[in-house]
């Protein structure tokens, strides 16, 4: 086994010594009542608290889910435990590794208990700031469209941006543009993606909203032109009651990342912090401001992108980066989550 592997199977014996120490039981006077005990492990018990914490974890399940996952769940509390008596046996508690590990893990445990604590008091928006929301929003909402995008991504230098902006206006087509771009000797990669509106980025969005199918805009980068046509498009609007949930999310995800925000401030203002050794300067950069998780989450898209027909890691689509994930069962909801998290 390699000093990786052995040095995981370390961290994760040690967080279960450091999780089994804070359960603080006097083994020789206190007895948990046998209801509450749902395995014993060489005298070791295991308690239905201990089965129920894991499947709070787990979301919404019927009872014969429920029931499943509890057994899954028990099945690996024994396996855990067996391994932390060998741990124990074999005095791999006392490895400054696994001391360090178990150390780390508990500080992480106690600042996302406070984090998630703290984040329950953000304030859920009013009827009328949701309703204000939706209606300024019809891109998304009244007025959401789903695309059908053919995007040339071209490989080229600022200084030769106007000379292809002023050529292309005559060219209608997405394939004459292909054309002229080849017989320019120009590096471009060629991708077609079928998009919600909330998959695009919202400044781009603003562009494609008032494209007619056939039409193409111009989108500049760094080092590339992106050259996206509307190849087809279809309305797929979101009624105030199935978007009511979705706003109120993104309204929670802000507050909650501004309060985080706040009181991080807050607590370092508070705070003597001080660096030493080689970390001295970063008290005096800006390398020291406040850097908090943003509690909003990650989510996929609902779209499986078309087959490109070139490919090129250099030149990656602008619709791409922001949908590069693939699809869950509820991802039409998710999605539109992601996309006000953008705005």
């Amino acid at each position: 086994m390699s000093f990786t592997k052995k040095y995981l199977v370390l961290m994760l014996i040690g967080t279960s010594v450091a999780f089994t120490a804070c359960e603080k039981k006097d083994q020789e006077n206190t007895e948990k009542p046998e209801t509450q005990v749902v395995a014993k492990v060489n005298g070791d018990e295991i308690s239905i608290h201990q089965v129920n914490f894991q499947l709070t974890r787990m979301g919404q399940m019927n009872e014969a889910q429920s029931k499943a996952a509890a057994e899954k769940i028990l099945t690996r509390l024994v396996e855990q435990q067996l391994l932390k008596q060998q741990a124990l046996e074999a005095k791999i508690d006392r490895d400054p590794r696994v001391v360090q590990a178990v150390e780390s893990s508990g500080d992480e445990i106690l600042a996302q208990a406070y984090l998630e604590q703290l984040l329950a008091k953000a304030a859920k928006p009013s009827a009328t700031e949701i309703d204000t929301f939706y209606n300024e929003h019809p891109e998304l909402f009244s007025n959401r469209r789903i695309f059908r995008l053919q995007e040339l991504v071209v490989d080229v230098s600022k200084d030769k941006f106007s000379e292809i902006e002023s050529s292309l206006k005559d060219i209608k087509g997405i394939n004459e543009v292909a054309t002229w771009l080849s017989t320019k000797k120009y590096v471009f990669t060629a991708n077609s993606n079928v998009r919600t509106a909330e998959q695009i980025p919202s400044d781009l969005l603003k562009k494609l909203q008032p494209l007619k199918d056939g039409e193409f805009i111009l989108a500049p980068s760094e080092r590339t032109i992106n050259i996206i046509h509307l190849a087809a498009s279809q309305t797929s609007p979101v009624t105030r009651e199935k978007a009511a949930p979705i706003i109120e999310q993104f309204f929670l995800n802000r507050s909650r990342a501004e309060l985080a925000k706040k009181d991080m401030s807050e607590i370092k203002d508070k705070a003597k912090i001080e660096y030493l050794g080689a970390f001295s300067d970063i008290g005096k950069s800006e390398v020291a401001k406040s850097e908090v998780v943003n509690p909003t989450a990650t989510v996929s898209n609902n779209a499986e992108p078309l087959p490109a027909s070139e490919t090129n890691a250099k030149s990656q689509s602008i619709i791409d980066k922001s949908s590069e994930s693939k699809a869950k069962p509820d991802a039409d909801q998710l999605n539109m989550d992601k996309g006000l998290s953008g705005l």
